[in-house]
């Protein structure tokens, strides 16, 4: 499982020119699941310590802080401390294999048949630990996602690195 964590001052996901989700200051994060994740990734610890990663995060300012310009000291709240919003993002192409040629390659994606069960599962679980709930984009959509970075902060967070052993439950 793979995540891309921006923080944002505003974001927005169309699909057919209708607005899917959209959040104000927050997290904008691009969701994925591998192959080796399976099926059986929801029931893994690996699963529910994504989404405590990705929640207890310090990657605001405190309020004090809010006009500051980078360094240590914008890094003080998690999204939840922070009031902040978020937007999920189904994204396989984070699983792009891109070693041979010039095509990617997606075939270390996770399958649609039970990935589109994951995000739903994972919108879920994050939605019940936010207080301001969590908006989302659509699996399998063309999607049109717009956002405001701010700082810019993008962090990465893959579950074969933080949750080795815990992958497979």
């Amino acid at each position: 499982m793979r995540l891309l964590l921006q923080r944002v001052r505003s974001a927005s996901v169309t699909v057919a020119g209708r607005t899917a989700g959209a959040i104000g200051p927050g997290l904008m994060v691009l969701v994925a699941f591998g192959q080796e994740d399976g099926p059986q990734i929801r029931q893994s610890p690996a699963f529910a310590g994504m989404a405590r990663k990705l929640l207890d995060m310090r990657l605001f300012p405190a309020p004090a802080d809010h006009g500051a310009a980078g360094g240590g000291s914008s890094f003080q709240l998690s999204v939840k401390d922070f009031g902040g919003e978020l937007l999920l993002v189904p994204q396989f192409t984070l699983y792009a294999d891109c070693r041979k040629g010039r095509r990617p390659s997606f075939s270390h994606a996770g399958d649609p048949a039970w990935a589109a069960d994951a995000f739903a599962a994972f919108v879920s679980l994050v939605d019940e630990a936010l207080p301001r709930g969590v908006s989302s984009g659509v699996f399998g959509a063309d999607m049109d996602v717009h956002l405001c970075n701010w700082g810019p902060v993008t962090i990465w967070l893959d579950s074969e690195r933080l949750f080795p052993l815990e992958r497979r439950g």
